[in-house]
């Protein structure tokens, strides 16, 4: 037995001595034939729960936590004289200005989409026939992508709190909402009220929100390949 074990093995290692990797062209690798492709199902959610678009308070208890902050490069605010109130444009330094997306949230359930392998064929540069290998993403309008409170609720611009990021520094993204929690008001250029899905919480304060909601119906294929500069597109 041990000698039968021992040739079995020293059989093995020689055919993996001399099994060398083969470089596969184009058309070597168009005549490789494979198993079915597969259909995804992806459910993307940020700060939502369940399949209807329902704000996740519970996450976003703090609703500071639930926001996304753009810094523009060299958009600062500094004040004309410590204390005074009185800002001004400051494009070297100062209170470092964001622009806040607050309460940013949804959903977007891609409910089918086809993975295959398969072979693209077309006319290279001098006319003559080309097969490349290529990953097909398909997708039915039977299945639509369904977008469910995708979005924000206000949209803000805030400034930093100490000047050049300094000691105890507050960043735009972070401050209190000044939202009040009762009816819908509207006071300069900002609203506050009653949080949308918990009367419990303030509404954010700014100046505009957007939510989308619908299906997004695709009938369709996109083709991915390696591109070189015998397709005419490359």
């Amino acid at each position: 037995m041990k000698k039968t074990f021992l040739f079995g093995l020293s059989l093995l290692s020689s055919l993996m001595t001399h099994a060398g990797l083969q470089v596969l062209d184009s058309q070597a690798l168009a005549e490789v034939r494979g198993q079915a492709g597969a259909d995804l199902s992806l459910n993307l959610q940020l700060n939502q729960t369940g399949m209807n678009g329902d704000f996740d308070t519970a996450l976003c208890t703090d609703l500071r936590f639930c926001r996304l902050g753009l810094s523009l490069n060299k958009r600062y605010l500094k004040e004309t004289t410590t204390g005074s109130g009185v800002w001004r444009a400051d494009d070297i330094s100062g209170n470092k200005l964001w622009l806040v997306f607050k309460g940013i949230q949804g959903t977007v359930n891609i409910q089918k989409l086809g993975l295959d392998g398969v072979d693209l064929v077309y006319n290279n540069d001098a006319g003559q026939v080309q097969i490349k290998p290529a990953i097909q993403l398909s997708y039915s309008s039977n299945y639509p992508i369904l977008i469910r409170n995708f979005g924000y609720q206000s949209l803000a611009i805030e400034k930093d709190s100490v000047a050049d990021e300094g000691t105890n520094n507050i960043p735009g993204y972070l401050v209190s909402t000044a939202a009040g929690v009762g009816s819908y008001t509207y006071t300069g250029n900002t609203f506050d009220g009653t949080h949308p899905t918990n009367a419990g919480l303030g509404r954010e304060t700014g100046f505009t929100g957007l939510m989308m909601n619908g299906n997004l119906a695709i009938q369709g294929n996109i083709v991915m390949f390696a591109c070189d500069g015998s397709h005419p597109r490359c």
